[in-house]
């Protein structure tokens, strides 16, 4: 079966979507009789630049031009479109590098005349994948064509092109679609297939081919080929990647207005439902950098998210569970607490010191300030069950080991998990590691972590709950512990010299 895009690959440059500067250039030129002897087409993959290339072999040859357009029925027009024309060649420079290849192909072959056409052209695909020799003897022809040759360039990658090269084309520079654009164009083709797809599947096939028309109607190829009479979202989605702009813009809004526990039920939801989650915080960056530029004067809330969100998306590739960095991400971005309805943490009462007190700390011990939250868990705590104020008399209180806090610590857990709904999640990735005076400290494997921990919510937080299962003020601290592989890493600098690169 004929892949979508080969079989509505535009015959005249009116078909094109979009690049309006280049199909009106170009047809002026042809028209006019003004044609360049080189063209650069440069720009993203998928965006009609082969095509372009394409259309200018049959244009310049065309016998029955018509305001600059290819009439599609003359020989020479059927003999390019057929692939058959001994006068146009296309070559693909990523597997033709060498410079024997491209002397054999393009140097010896353009001193000879049309064999039966007006233009000889030359399309290079990939122009940049030349080696140096290679654009070398490209450039001796650029620079003294036969008034017969056409050269015509096409690449990604434009900053891999010789300066030399470039300045001897006339240069096009393609430009991503927008979806709009590729939702009309796979309008056209639908209507031409005859199967019924319903609008919100194109949008949603356009949103994720960034720009590629390619793309997009090889996605599409695939949503038709389910066989169905009337595509739906639900039916598409079985071939489609699994992320809507529906749950982007619920996302996104849950970010807004730090709404944590909501942001990560559909990092859960999306999990379950087989979301690529890489793809997916794309999404959101970009919908997020479209509010930034649309109000740049209050833009600084939306430029920190997508920092984290970045962070997050390149944590991704070396983690093993894969969502954790983008559930950190999330609570940072709501200012560190997942919480979503109001309650008010009683206070730890911390009775005063005496100066005879033997009591054995690090720190000096200060009262916990009371901690006010202006979020909450979706069930509220019922006061009944918040502890009363503990008043304890120093002076009888035993020297904490780490043992002590270890066996407590399931206690300590229930308690935060019943007034913080994400917290949990982060500190059940540490251990408690030591326990010296009056502090506790926290170990972790990532940086994220030991930051979420230390944020003044978190650890005063936690400190209020270990008072009040321990029944005296402590203090809190998270710290980054390496990994063993990072160790001997550094140990190995270290005794060798040199850096991680």
């Amino acid at each position: 079966m004929e892949s979508l895009y080969r079989k509505y690959r535009p015959s005249t440059f009116s078909d094109l979507s979009g690049q309006e500067h280049v199909k009106t250039t170009l047809r002026n030129q042809i028209t006019s009789g003004s044609v360049a002897h080189a063209y650069l087409l440069t720009g993203p993959r998928g965006v009609g630049k082969t095509t372009v290339a394409r259309l200018i072999a049959k244009a310049v040859n065309c016998k029955a031009i018509v305001d600059g357009e290819p009439c599609n029925a003359c020989s020479a027009c059927l003999e390019i479109i057929s692939g058959s024309a001994l006068d146009v060649f296309e070559i693909d420079a990523a597997s033709q590098t060498k410079v024997e290849e491209t002397r054999e192909n393009i140097i010896e072959s353009v001193r000879f005349s049309p064999n039966r056409m007006k233009h000889k052209v030359y399309i290079i695909d990939e122009v940049h994948m030349l080696s140096t020799s290679s654009f070398n003897a490209l450039l001796k022809t650029l620079e003294e064509p036969p008034p017969y040759a056409i050269f015509v360039l096409a690449t990604t990658e434009i900053h891999k092109v010789p300066a030399t090269i470039i300045s001897r084309c006339q240069r096009f520079d393609f430009k991503r679609l927008s979806v709009a654009a590729i939702v009309e164009r796979l309008k056209g083709i639908v209507a031409k297939e005859g199967i019924a797809v319903d609008e919100d599947v194109l949008a949603e096939i356009a949103r994720h081919a960034d720009g590629g028309l390619r793309d997009a109607e090889s996605v599409l190829g695939q949503v038709l080929a389910l066989d169905e009479k009337h595509i739906t979202l639900d039916i598409a989605s079985l071939v489609l990647p699994a992320t809507n702009a529906a749950m982007v813009d619920e996302f996104v809004r849950s970010l807004e207005s730090n709404d944590a526990a909501t942001a990560l039920r559909l990092v859960v939801e999306g999990l379950e439902r087989g979301v690529d989650l890489p793809h997916f915080v794309e999404d959101v960056v970009s919908t997020l950098r479209d509010k930034m530029l649309l109000d740049v004067k209050s833009s600084g809330r939306a430029v920190a998210t997508i920092d984290l969100l970045l962070e997050a998306r390149r944590q991704m590739k070396t983690t093993k569970i894969v969502q954790l960095p983008l559930e950190i991400a999330i609570i940072k971005a709501c200012g560190g607490v997942a919480i979503v309805s109001p309650v008010v943490v009683k206070p730890f009462v911390v009775p005063p010191v005496s100066q005879t007190t033997n009591y054995p700390h690090t720190h000096n011990p200060t009262p916990t300030p009371t901690i006010t939250l202006t979020h909450v868990p979706t069930t509220t705590i019922p006061p009944e069950q918040i502890p009363e104020p503990i008043s304890v008399a120093l002076g009888d209180v035993p020297v904490l080991d780490l043992e002590d806090v270890k066996r407590r610590w399931p206690e300590v857990f229930q308690q935060i998990k019943s007034c913080n709904a994400t917290l949990p999640m982060v500190i059940q990735t540490g251990e408690l590691s030591a326990v010296n005076g009056d502090l506790i400290e926290m170990s972790f494997a990532y940086g994220v972590y030991v930051d979420a921990i230390n944020s003044d919510k978190n650890r005063k937080l936690l400190e209020q709950v270990f008072a009040r299962v321990l029944g005296r003020p402590v203090h809190v601290k998270a710290k980054h512990v390496k990994k063993e592989v990072e160790q001997v890493v550094e140990t190995l600098i270290d005794a060798f010299g040199g850096a991680v690169v």
